[in-house]
């Protein structure tokens, strides 16, 4: 049976299991809401949660937007800028009959330019997110290696992926995933995210606990958290799902 509870403009999903205790609300990648609850939880119940929680949905809706707005949509044209590692490189388009070009390598950065092949214009985003990918993985990866001892855990894999409207996330299963936008940012709200996530393999939730241990690893955490939700948005040209 489908249900679904309308509070006001918002429409949540109602997802009820035998495994809950409790009732708690998500926001899918796409912006949906999804209202998971014990079997025997009564509609009043449901309900009571749906409103109550009303006003933190609006606050992480905004949020999430505020995170992957561009300032400006950027354009695949000659002297553009687009960052890497909170550096702005500009963007040179190569044509065969002029500067030489190599097909196979479509995208590179090279000489403190990004060179893109005029070729490869139709599908920019694609290899723009393919070069970031392939760039981001490895780097990463260290700082994974790097903070996890401090932090006490040992996640199982570190992946670079499309993610939509979220710089990053973990699984219970120890895998930690970041949106491939996230090379465009500086390095200390990347090494930010990196903990803040590690942080989330010993506790789902931002209590006191957690925040305490990111800030234990991290204490300009605040700083860096308030960074993210201001500034981050101006690294990025791409639309947040351009995959």
């Amino acid at each position: 049976m489908n249900e679904t509870l309308a509070v006001d403009d918002l429409v949540f999903h109602v997802r009820r299991s035998s495994k809950r205790k409790t009732v708690g609300i998500t926001i899918e990648r796409d912006g949906s809401l999804v209202l998971r609850a014990p079997t025997d939880c009564s509609w009043e119940t449901v309900e009571a949660a749906g409103r109550e929680k009303s006003l933190w949905v609006h606050t992480k809706l905004a949020e999430r937007e505020m995170l992957f707005r561009p300032r400006r949509q950027r354009e695949f044209v000659t002297g553009e800028s687009f960052y890497y590692l909170g550096r702005s490189y500009r963007l040179l388009i190569v044509r065969a009959n002029g500067e030489a070009a190599d097909p196979s390598r479509p995208l590179c950065l090279h000489e403190g330019r990004f060179k893109l092949h005029a070729g490869a214009l139709g599908e920019a985003i694609k290899h723009f997110r393919a070069w970031y990918t392939a760039h981001l993985t490895p780097w990463i990866k260290r700082r994974v290696d790097r903070f996890a001892p401090r932090v006490g855990v040992k996640p199982k894999r570190t992946l670079v992926q499309d993610l939509g409207y979220r710089w990053a996330s973990c699984t219970p299963a120890g895998t930690l995933n970041f949106h491939w936008c996230v090379a465009c940012l500086p390095p200390a709200l990347i090494e930010y995210l990196v903990v803040h996530e590690l942080a989330h393999q010993i506790t789902p939730h931002h209590d006191d606990h957690f925040w305490s241990l990111v800030g234990r690893i991290l204490p300009e955490y605040r700083r860096h958290r308030r960074l993210l939700a201001e500034e981050g948005g101006r690294y990025i040209g791409f639309p947040a799902a351009g995959g």
